[in-house]
């Protein structure tokens, strides 16, 4: 008797210790996420809307979704947001193709 007893409180606490730690990793990441969401980074609604940051308070962002079209959001719609240093960063140039000269024993096109 004592025995089941025990092995039930063993995994009641098991339970309850793995409750708490997902709880930790969630708000870790939350905070992590409402840190990251800085004037001029691009992100990603909880409904969908895609835009810039244009001005944030204590509870609210303002983004630009189109230019002139600016939407205020509570941070917590926030799904994810991208740092301005990443998607302002400059796209290396590629070297442009050089194309190949026709060659001259292809047939010729003539008129009738």
């Amino acid at each position: 008797m004592l025995d089941s007893n025990l092995t039930l409180v063993v995994i009641m606490l098991v339970f309850i210790l793995f409750m708490f730690y997902s709880n930790k990793k969630r708000k870790d990441a939350a905070t992590k996420l409402s840190n990251s969401v800085v004037v001029g980074a691009k992100v990603v609604m909880l409904g969908g809307i895609t835009g810039k940051v244009v001005s944030i308070s204590d509870e609210t962002v303002v983004i630009e979704s189109t230019p002139g079209n600016k939407i205020e959001f509570v941070k917590a719609a926030v799904r994810s947001a991208v740092a301005p240093s990443v998607v302002d960063a400059p796209a290396e140039k590629a070297k442009p193709k050089t194309t190949a000269k026709k060659s001259e024993t292809a047939p010729k096109k003539t008129a009738k």
